[in-house]
């Protein structure tokens, strides 16, 4: 597995950040957005048609207990089943606490066998361009 993480202060911002993983050959089903608003992370998540957290990466137990935490307990819990630490996804998590947004790549190995082969999408490293294509 391989994360990434922006934290930004604005919609903006988190569309920016959105668009320079793009440019850095991350696929849209590779990037998250989590705010503590759930207004804000639908809202950018949708309009930039980002992934969103869900059974495939929490799993069964983890988005049933979700039904009873808190909010805060909730991102907690999001960020762990995406590679963060303990440690890191309380630090994001008060960052969120102040209003921030936080744009999160995560790529699984596993997903890729499970993709239909017509929506393969290669990841093309940073800086390096096909044979030819200049």
């Amino acid at each position: 597995m391989n994360n990434r993480v922006r934290l930004v202060s604005t919609v903006e911002q988190a569309i920016q950040g959105i668009r320079a993983f793009r440019r850095a050959g991350y696929a849209l089903e590779e990037i998250y957005v989590l705010a503590h608003d759930d207004k804000t992370t639908e809202g950018v998540a949708d309009l930039m048609d980002t992934n969103k957290i869900g059974l495939y990466e929490e799993g069964i137990a983890n988005t049933f207990a979700n039904l009873f935490r808190s909010r805060g307990d909730k991102l907690r819990s999001k960020m762990e089943s995406l590679g963060l630490t303990e440690a890191e996804a309380d630090f994001f998590e008060s960052e969120l606490d102040k209003g921030k947004i936080l744009v999160i790549v995560w790529y699984d190995e596993t997903k890729r066998f499970h993709m239909d082969p017509e929506m393969h999408e290669e990841r093309i490293p940073p800086n390096r361009h096909p044979a030819g294509s200049r």
